[in-house]
This record gives structure tokens, sequence and C-alpha cells, in this order.
């Protein structure tokens, strides 16, 4: 009989106690994130609202002016002189400098000055009290208060990103849903997986408590240790990770396999383990115990960056419960492609979702398991569809507005996103054009597509459900963008997307009628809009005319720059008209139906329980395997193998190649950002020194860890390809006849594809000045 488990409230102890702290924890984030944009335009609007609104909002905060706003200037005057001419009596050298005479008339003109300087205090005060009103003073204490919760949270990021990693740290090991190279089934499986656990979390919670003495030490001595709160924070979390892996070592999960090999076992290690255990050892034998602890730390530094990377996770799992991407399969559906060109359209649609949702391995976990029907359901092989889903996420980390180039942007001033983003588009071009060729070659039945005249009508009719869903995203894009001046943007993106998704929820399983509201909505703020383009427009012809200078025009903006801006706008409405006429005048299916899925609720709530309890469970799996990546990459730095490299390579052509090879083998032990914390601190100032471009070297890079994570043996973005598909699904693709290339296409596909895109981004811009040129373009900033 299957054992129930325990609920308060309907809802299990995992739930109150996992879910819902890492829930709210995410929304403190995304309000962090937002807070000052809002109290950014709150002050505009008080401004806007009330003269001198930046004088009325200190009303009650600041005291009345101590000074005298009527003194006797004569008597004050005197009393001065009398006090200087004392002074100037009992020096006995004051006549020898001449400091027998008093300047009254300066002592005059000083005592105005005050006075005048006095009586402007009291002025500003009476103004403050005359004009302040109630709604002025409950105006300020809102815009007042978001601005202290905002600088108060804004300060305590750290401990936000210590909770989060710790809940869900905790959640994935209860869970037995850490990253390995083999998933636990039988019993020797367990034991070694739970055992390994156990001294891992040992080992960090020993680390921990090391680190903690040594920083007590030093404030001791008198060194300024910043947040030495958060030693107690990890080593309570710590304690609790180790009593969770022995709780899982002693009670085994029901339904575990018998038999196996010990050998095997060993593969079913997660691999923070196999980090944390390897780089604990080496700095053991250094005399560095505390080691783990001093470079995991180092996410602390970077806490914005990892809190921007749990909501890139939360998005990923809410898109996951949304209709979207079976609606996109099927506005493909009607032509009819071939499972080779199938793939092409899959993995172009998925890398611009990839690029939303921060990072291959996201959108892998995210859609990986949709991509994969829909794949098998055109007829495609299974080594091909978990060859696709395993890519799925590959292309899209060179696009805007993914995180991985964000993260490289702040790190190294020689690069900037607008740079990167304009390489971006055309690597991503580039390897999406050499997996079409690959497949081509590879493919097993003719290639196909439907007729025109007979695709494209359907294709567009399957395309009014998606209508409303332009609506909701577009009415949250106008909200920030014309109430908050905040566009959409890789800097934007951790904020606005997540609000975008909850809207989507919220329209797809607690109302229908949201649709409506956004409409009026959006229709208001396109009234607006076009008023400003038309107004926009007159000015320009105006400055065209010689009616007005250019200074006039609006926003002291240069005549282009308007002019582009115009041109962005119109576009931008005219879409969105599209919606609108589309949704309330073409009529057509706009609620399609969809068999239930395991892990999709057909209500919001549900919908926001399931996403983020799988939030919760892939946080603590990506940000342990991240945090022990930094120990990682402690040992490299600290081997001496990178100081034992040549500072030049006496060629480029050497020194690309060096790079090449060694940028995968990052990519294959090393997860993303930790990756690129290593690469920049140790690679990119050699690739500059062998005359490498900063920009050539990070689409080096970018395009190599992605290499890397789809070459085992770790491939991760294969380990994560098992997770969602499932490993019976995975196991029964495996072939025991026919070439070499189709039992091992899963692998050989993603790595012939991404492995020719590497060479000829490497080496073929330095065959070519023009190439590198147009390829790697410099853009000036303004």
């Amino acid at each position: 009989m299957e054992k129930r488990t325990p609920t308060f409230l309907r809802r299990s102890p995992q739930e109150w106690l996992s879910s819902l702290p890492v829930l709210l924890l995410l929304l403190v984030v995304v309000f962090l994130s937002s807070g000052q944009i809002i109290h950014s335009q709150m002050l505009k609007i008080g401004e806007n609202t009330w003269e001198e609104y930046f004088l009325l909002r200190t009303a009650g905060l600041t005291p009345a002016p101590e000074c005298d706003r009527d003194p006797n200037i004569d008597q004050r005057v005197n009393e001065i002189a009398e006090q200087r001419k004392a002074e100037a009596d009992s020096d006995p050298l004051g006549d020898l400098l001449g400091g027998g005479a008093v300047n009254r008339d300066a002592i005059r003109d000083s005592l105005l000055a005050t006075r005048a300087n006095c009586r402007a205090k009291w002025d500003r005060y009476q103004t403050v009290q005359d004009k302040v009103t109630p709604s002025v003073v409950a105006f300020r204490n809102i815009e007042g208060g978001i601005a202290t919760l905002v600088a108060t949270l804004g300060d305590y990021k750290r401990l936000l990103l210590a909770l989060l990693l710790l809940i869900c740290a905790a959640t994935t090991t209860f869970q037995r849903h850490h990253i390995a190279l083999r998933p636990s089934r039988t019993r020797k499986d367990h034991v070694i997986s739970s055992l390994a656990q156990v001294v891992s979390n040992s080992l960090l919670l020993i680390s921990a408590l090391v680190y903690r003495g040594s920083d007590l030490r030093a404030a001791q001595a008198g060194v300024t240790v910043d947040a030495l709160y958060l030693h107690s924070v990890w080593i309570a979390g710590f304690a609790i990770l180790t009593a969770a892996a022995v709780y899982q070592l002693v009670r085994p999960p029901r339904g575990l396999e018998e038999g196996g090999s010990w050998g095997k076992a060993l593969l079913t290690i997660p691999l923070f383990s196999f980090m944390c255990i390897s780089a604990s050892m080496q700095f053991y034998g250094q005399g560095y115990f505390h080691g783990v602890s001093v470079y995991m730390n180092m996410m602390m530094e970077l806490s914005t960056l990892f809190l921007n990377l749990a909501l890139y996770i939360w998005i990923g799992m809410m898109l996951k419960q949304t209709r979207l991407t079976h609606i996109v399969f099927d506005v493909m559906r009607p032509w009819n492609l071939s499972p080779e060109l199938m793939s092409v359209v899959v993995l172009a649609f998925a890398a611009v979702l990839t690029a939303y949702t921060g990072a291959s391995g996201i959108f892998v976990i995210a859609a990986g398991a949709t991509i994969y029907r829909e794949l098998i359901r055109v007829g495609a092989r299974k080594q091909l569809a978990l060859a696709a889903t395993a890519m799925s996420g590959s292309m899209g980390v060179v696009l805007r507005p993914c995180l991985i180039v964000v993260v490289i942007a702040a790190l190294n001033k020689n690069v900037t996103t607008a740079e990167m983003f304009s390489a971006g588009g055309k690597v991503f071009l580039l390897s999406l054009l050499v997996f079409f060729i690959y497949s081509q070659f590879a493919r097993t039945t003719p290639a196909r597509i439907a007729p025109f005249a007979k695709a494209v009508p359907a294709s567009l009719k399957r395309m009014v459900p998606l209508m409303p869903y332009g609506i909701v995203v577009g009415a949250v894009a106008l909200f920030f963008n014309d109430l908050l001046a905040r566009q959409l943007d890789e800097f934007s993106a951790p904020i606005i997307l997540p609000v975008m998704l909850l809207a989507i929820l919220i329209y797809e399983k607690f109302s229908r009628h949201v649709v409506h509201l956004c409409a009026l909505f959006m229709v208001a703020m396109l009234v607006l809009s076009w008023q400003g383009v038309w107004e926009g427009y007159q000015a320009l012809t105006a400055v065209g005319d010689g009616a007005l200078p250019a200074s006039a025009l609006p926003g002291s903006m240069a005549p282009q720059e308007l002019e582009a801006a115009l041109w962005s706008d119109f576009w931008r409405n005219l879409l969105f008209m599209v919606f609108l006429l589309v949704t309330y005048l073409v009529p057509g299916d706009r609620d399609p139906h969809y068999a239930p899925e395991e892990g999709v609720a057909e209500n919001f709530e549900g919908s926001m329980r399931f996403a983020t309890s799988e939030t919760t469970g892939h946080i603590g799996a990506l940000l342990m395997l991240m945090a022990m990546s930094m120990g990682a990459a402690g040992i490299i730095e600290r081997s001496g193998v990178l100081e034992a490299l040549p500072e030049t390579f006496g060629s480029i052509w050497i020194a690309a190649g060096f790079f090449v090879v060694a940028l995968v083998l990052v990519g294959m032990f090393i997860d993303p950002l930790g990756a690129v914390i290593l690469v920049n601190a140790a690679m990119a100032p050699m690739a500059e020194a062998n005359g490498i471009s900063a920009l050539h070297f990070w689409m080096i890079a970018l395009v190599a860890f992605e290499l890397g994570y789809l070459t085992p043996p770790v491939a991760l973005n294969h380990l994560l390809t098992r997770q969602v598909v499932g490993d019976d699904e995975v196991e029964s693709a495996k072939l025991k006849t026919g070439s070499f290339f189709r039992r091992y296409e899963k692998f050989l596909l993603p790595i012939g594809v991404m492995l020719t895109a590497l060479l000829i981004i490497a080496f073929l811009p330095l065959i070519s000045d023009s190439v590198h040129g147009w390829l790697f373009q410099r853009i000036e900033a303004g």
C-alpha cells in the first residue's frame, strides 16, 4: 500500500517549508529589482504633480532652522568688534602683526550674509509648511517607504542568495534531484549517491566552521569583515544539508531495484559532490581547510547575477505551465515538415526562448519534454529528437538578452553587451546553417514541405490563438516601457519576464476576461503613444523647415535619434493594433484544448505551486553545481597550471588552437557562470596578449562552452534532457545495430555541428580582416 504524504491545509510539508519560502524570496527579488525603477518614476510623478516636490517631501522630516532671522546687526557688530579687540590686546605680538585695527565693515558684511542665508532657510521651511497637504504627505510616505525598503533589502542581497541556495539544496536532496551522470535506481546506487552527499556536505560544514573562525580572528585583530553574520547561516545550512543526506541514506525510498554494480553506482554520485570532495582534498593537502567556503563565498560578490539566474529558472518553469509551446507547434504543423527540417525550425524558435530564459540548461529543463514529444510526433527518430532537445538551448546563448552575455560584459570592460549581441546574431545564423547542412546529410527520409498555398492559410489561422497572448504580453511591456520608462532588454529582462509569465498564467488559468482588461489598457496607451508620435513628427518637420531649433526637440534628442525612436514606436504600435484587430474581429478557436499533462495544472494556484516546486529543485541542483564549480576553479587557479602557460604563443594560430581546446575542456566540467569567472581572470588577458580581440575571444568561449555541455563524459545538457524526457525513454532510444553514427547520433550530431561552428568562428576571422571586421564589429556607446 502506498504511503500517503501528511498534509496541513491540503499542502505537503515540502510546500510549506520549501516552495512557499522560495516563492516569497523570488517575489522579494522581483520587487528589489523593480523597486528602484518604481521609486524613480514616483519621484517624477511627484515633481510633475506638485511644484517643488523635492522640497515638499522633506515636510515633517527636517526640524525648523535654529538661526535668528532678525538679529540686531549693529549690536552684533559691536560685540564681535570688542571681542576681537580684546583678543588682539591680549596677544603680545598683536601690534607687530597689525592686529590692533578691527574692520567693522567686513564684520557687518559677514553678518548680513549670514542673515540672508538664515532667512533663505526659513523661507524654504515656511514654503514647505504652507504648501504641504495631506495628499503630499501620503504620497511622500509611500514613496519614502519604497525607497527605504529597497535600500534595506539591497543591503541583504547576499543573505537572500544564501537562503535561496540552502533551502533549494535541501529540497533537491530530499527529492533526489541532484545532477549526476546516471540516475540512482538500485540499492547500491542509492548507498553510494547518499554516502557521497553525506561526505560532501560534511566537508562543506567543516570548511564553513574553519572559515568562520578565521574571519572572527581577523575581526578581533581589527580587520573589517563584511557580512560576518553569513557564517552562521552557512553553518546552519550545511548542517541541515548533512542531516538531510544522512536521513536519505538511512531511509531509502521504496521501489529501488536489486542488483547493479558498484562501478556503475559511482556514476550516480552528484556532480557537485564530485567537485566538492576533490576540491576539499586538494585544499586540505595545502593546509587551506576553508578553501571551498572561500571560493563558494565568491558567489555572494555576484549575488545580483545569481539571483537573476534563479528568476530565469522560475521563468522557465512558469513557461512550462503555459500552452505557448503547444500553440507554436500547432502553427508549424500545417507545413508538414520532414523531421530534419522541423528540427531546424525548432532550434531557431528555441534559441530565442533560450535567450529569454537565461541559459541553455534552463530552457532544456523548461521545454525539453515538449520539444522531444513534438519531434517524435512528426516522425523524428529518437536519436535525432534527443540530439535536437539537448541542442535546443545551445544556440540562443549569444542572443539578446541572455544572462551569460550580461555576466561577461559585467566582468570584462573590453566588451559591451551591444557588441556581443550584434556578433552573437551572426554566430547564431552560422550555427543554424551548419545544423541544417549536417541534418540533411544525416536524414533517412526525403526532405518535405507542404505547398505554400496550402500551408500559409492554415498556419495563419492557427496563429489566431496567439493573439490574446500578444495583448497580455504587450500590455505588460507597455506598462514598463511607457509608464516606468524601462524597455525589455538584457538588464530589465529578469524584472519584466516574470511579470509577463504571471500575466499569461492568470489569463490561461484564472480568467479569460483578463485579456479584455489588458486590451483596454493597451488601447489607452496606444492612443497616448500615437499622440506622442504625431507630436514628435510635427517637431521634426518644424526643425527641418527651420521654424524650431534642434535643441527644442523632445528630450533634447538629436533629429536622427528622435526619428529612429518614432519609427520604433510606429512599428510597435502597429503590431499591437494587429493583435487587437485579429483578437476581436477575426473568427477562430481562441481556446485550443490539449490533453492534460503530468506536472501541468489546470488552475492558477496549482500552476504556481508546480512551477515553484520545480523551480526549487532546479535552483538547488544548478546553484550547488555552480557553487562547487567555484571551488573547482579555485583548484585550477591555485595549482599553478595557468602561471606555467606562456604569456604569448608566438603565433596567433597556435594561441587560437589552445583557447579552442582549453575552453571546450572548461565547458565540459564547469558550469557557465563559474566558467566565465575563471576564464575572464585566467584566459581573457592571455588572448589579448596574443592579438585576439576581446569580442572574438568571448564568441569563441560561448560556442566552446556549449560544445563542452554537449560532450561526454559529463554532457550537462544531455543529463538535463534525460531528466525531463525520462530515463526509460532515453534507454529506449539506444540502438544495437546500424552504423556508429546512427547508434550515437544524439551525441555525434550536436558535437559535429558545434565543433564545426567553433572552428569557423575561431579561425576564419584570422584569415580575413574583412570577415573579422564584419563579424566582430565595434559599437561606439551613445
